[in-house]
């Protein structure tokens, strides 16, 4: 599946982000009581790119596949539900292209906490 971004900023982190998520098929929980653990390696207000080692292959062929997401950037909890639109084999595991529904809320949420962030890391940086 061929998937091209049009986006303003994506910022690729040094660490990955620690996250879990579920998987949703058509609106409905897919054991919804197992998170499974992934890495965020870059995001944007609209998507991220996620490295899991979660074996979730069964699942990839299904047309409405979509993960819940949760993750934090800085301080706050970020819940946001995305659409896999692309994956490939990475490591002992899978990477995996999330694009975001479109939520304003989330989307002024993640450019709020990517700032205080950033900020911190420039402070960080400046006090070595």
């Amino acid at each position: 599946m061929q998937f091209k971004r049009n986006e303003g900023f994506r910022f690729v982190f040094n660490e990955p982000i620690d996250s879990s998520f579920k998987i949703i098929i058509d609106g409905n929980y897919v054991k919804p009581e197992i998170r499974h653990a992934g890495k965020i390696l870059d995001i944007s207000p609209h998507g991220v790119k996620l490295f899991s080692e979660a074996q979730i292959g069964e699942y990839l062929n299904k047309t409405t596949l979509r993960m819940e997401l949760q993750f934090v950037l800085d301080v706050t909890m970020i819940e946001a539900v995305g659409e896999i639109m692309w994956t490939k084999p990475y490591m002992s595991g899978r990477q995996y292209g999330i694009l975001f529904q479109s939520e304003e809320k989330i989307d002024e949420l993640i450019i709020r906490e990517m700032k205080l962030r950033r900020k911190k890391e420039m402070l960080d940086s400046k006090r070595r």
